[in-house]
């Protein structure tokens, strides 16, 4: 039997099938404002993950363990298998990206 995902994983999850931060937190008992903050560390893995960060300086960056890196990094793959579409959701999150090298 395999790993589950943590309560901030879910979140994320949840999130790309289209709840809003109030339906997400009603449903796992959480605030809103826990909701956005762990969507925002999503955010930041998408970003680190666009600019080509190693998943090592990743935990550096974000201060944030490996696993739960790694269930994000996880998410990123299933749900956005090319740059196209991390770029668009990026973009629909209200991120501006600026050209990766």
């Amino acid at each position: 039997m395999g790993r589950t995902l943590t309560h901030k994983a879910l979140v994320v999850e949840m999130a790309l099938e289209g709840l809003t931060t109030q339906e997400i937190a009603r449903r796992i008992y959480h605030t809103p404002e826990a909701v956005d903050n762990y969507l925002r560390l999503f955010d930041r893995v998408l970003l680190l993950r666009y600019y080509h960060v190693p998943a090592s300086a990743m935990m550096r960056i974000t201060g944030h363990s490996q696993s739960l890196l790694e269930e994000h990094l996880a998410l990123v793959e299933k749900h956005f298998p090319d740059e196209e579409s991390l770029v668009s959701y990026i973009g629909k999150r209200g991120i501006k990206l600026e050209k990766s090298s």
